[in-house]
């Protein structure tokens, strides 16, 4: 097994639990699911299936939890760590959002009402808007010249990814991308500056093969809908061997 995807999932909406789902997307299979996301707990996982077995993982895919890049990096000698590109996109499309508050609570009320209810249009795929919702967005952006700014560095990080296909590339074009940040002066895309500066390597792994949790975040919504079916599970053994059932080999 060559390639492997860490993801949480939480059993029960608003309860700030989480549990570890271990895959093979090569493979099609959920290895296991973990009682926690917690370091020590994925260490033990490593541990158990031996020395061997773990290093033959040449590649391994996680959002930006610093307990699974630890455990990883400790136990899968051979891996290269990624940074799962969706989880990415999502921190990304996050700091639009912030941005998108700011400029609107900072606003005239007239600008204001134009920036009413625009979150959606912000953080979608321009490909996949109305007409009507293209000339809505184009309507606040003459409203509000800073919001347009944040919007187009947002998709051009999302071409840069969708785009570039070697990492040398990758990194020039990264870059360029964040000294354009720092010039633009939008203060609400600072933090999402300083992860990228803090996870930069990780994150362009991801051109290295182009490797990304897309199977793992597929098995979360089937096992969602198991959940949901099942009205939740009060015992966690059964809830395991239903999910490794549901995608064994």
């Amino acid at each position: 097994m060559k390639v492997l995807c860490l993801d949480e999932i939480a059993p029960h909406k608003g309860h700030g639990h989480y549990l570890l789902i271990i895959s093979a997307p090569e493979l099609g299979l959920v290895l296991d699911v973990l009682r926690d996301r917690k370091k020590a707990s994925l260490e033990a996982w490593f541990e158990a299936r031996g020395v061997e077995w773990c290093a033959q993982v040449e590649v391994c895919c996680a959002d930006m939890w610093e307990a699974y890049h630890a455990a990883a990096q400790a136990h899968l000698p051979q891996a290269r760590l990624v940074v799962d590109r969706f989880h990415v996109m999502k921190n990304l499309n996050d700091a639009v959002t912030k941005a998108r508050r700011t400029i609107q609570k900072e606003a005239p009320q007239a600008v204001k009402e134009t920036l009413k209810g625009c979150r959606w249009l912000l953080v979608k795929n321009p490909e996949n808007l109305t007409a009507e919702e293209r000339q809505k967005l184009e309507g606040m952006f003459t409203q509000s010249p800073e919001l347009k700014t944040c919007y187009e560095l947002k998709e051009d990080f999302r071409k840069w990814f969708n785009q570039v296909t070697d990492r040398l590339t990758a990194e020039q074009g990264l870059t360029t991308w964040l000294e354009r940040v720092a010039a633009s002066g939008l203060k609400a895309l600072q933090t999402f500056v300083t992860t990228m500066q803090n996870w930069r390597d990780r994150v362009l792994n991801y051109f290295d093969g182009r490797h990304s949790n897309g199977f793992a975040e597929g098995v979360n919504l089937k096992i969602k809908l198991i959940n949901r079916r099942a009205f939740g599970y009060h015992n966690f053994e059964s809830f395991r061997l239903h999910v490794l059932v549901a995608f064994g080999p």
